[in-house]
Order: structure tokens, then C-alpha cells, then sequence
């Protein structure tokens, strides 16, 4: 479905259990535009990875308004997230220690590492009614146009 204002959907979402919908929206989108299984992978992962962030640390376990939109462009998909959760900027939290053995880790703590690794951009700012916007960006790698000659 197409959106005013570039965005290509909207989702609503307040639990756990709209999770399944808007990784089936992700895959969606990600069919529209041609992108590569690889940017499906990474952009579900980082999307959930938010989601469930949002949830279980913003929200504390419990349900709270989640406004997603995606917006595609022949090189790039855009998904933002937005909250009304205490504010949150994940850029305040410590680097995870990555170099050290998974004995010696303390458990989580990862999750915003892993988002930032799989993802070409990640912002964050606050809502403007407060809460939280964060907007995951993934590239879309061009794909050869058929029949074109590669030198």
C-alpha cells in the first residue's frame, strides 16, 4: 500500500505478537524493490532487533504504541520506528566487548552493536511528541541490467 509522503507502508503495532506481520511487511517490501536475500536477512534482524528493544526495554515488557514505516527506492530501503517510550538514545551506551570469549561475556548487550553492523545507517531522535524516531537505512546493491555487456 502506498502512503502519503514517500512512505510505501505504514504499520501499527503494540505487542510481541505483531512481530510475525511486520517481518512478513519487511519481506514485502524487500520483494518489491528486488533486493538480495543477504538485505532481507540483515534488515529483519536489525528491524526485530529494534522492535523487541522497544518492547522489552522501552515499553518494560509490556505494550505500547510502535509506528513503522518503510519506504523504498531503487537503492535503498528505509524502516523507522517510532515510539512513546522514555527517551532512549542507544549512541549512550558502552561498546560491547567483542574481543573476549563468549564465557567471558556478560549476557546481552549486543543488540545495538549488531544493528549498527548490518545496517549502512542508523539514527535515532526524539519524537516530536516525545518518545523515540529510530531509522535503519540498508543500501541496495545495484544488480547487472540483463543483456548489459561487463567489461
Amino acid at each position: 500500500m502506498t502512503r502519503p509522503g514517500g512512505c510505501d507502508a505504514l504499520f501499527r503495532a503494540t505487542a510481541m505478537s505483531d512481530l510475525p506481520a511486520l517481518e512478513a511487511l519487511i519481506e514485502r517490501a524487500c520483494t518489491r524493490v528486488g533486493a538480495s536475500a543477504e538485505v532481507l536477512s540483515e534488515l529483519r534482524l536489525a528491524v526485530e532487533e529494534v522492535f523487541t528493544n522497544i518492547l522489552r526495554h522501552g515499553y518494560r515488557s509490556s505494550t505500547g504504541p510502535i509506528t513503522v514505516t518503510v519506504t523504498t527506492t531503487p537503492l535503498a530501503i528505509a524502516v523507522t520506528l517510532a515510539d512513546a517510550a522514555p527517551d532512549f538514545d542507544p549512541a549512550s551506551l558502552a561498546v560491547p566487548d567483542t574481543s573476549s570469549d563468549w564465557q567471558g561475556r556478560q549476557v546481552g548487550g549486543l543488540g545495538w552493536h549488531l544493528v549498527h553492523q548490518v545496517m549502512d545507517e542508523v539514527r535515532r531522535a526524539p519524537g516530536s511528541h516525545g518518545g523515540n524516531v529510530y531509522t535503519l537505512v540498508k543500501k541496495i546493491r545495484a544488480r547487472p541490467t540483463p543483456g548489459a555487456l561487463i567489461s
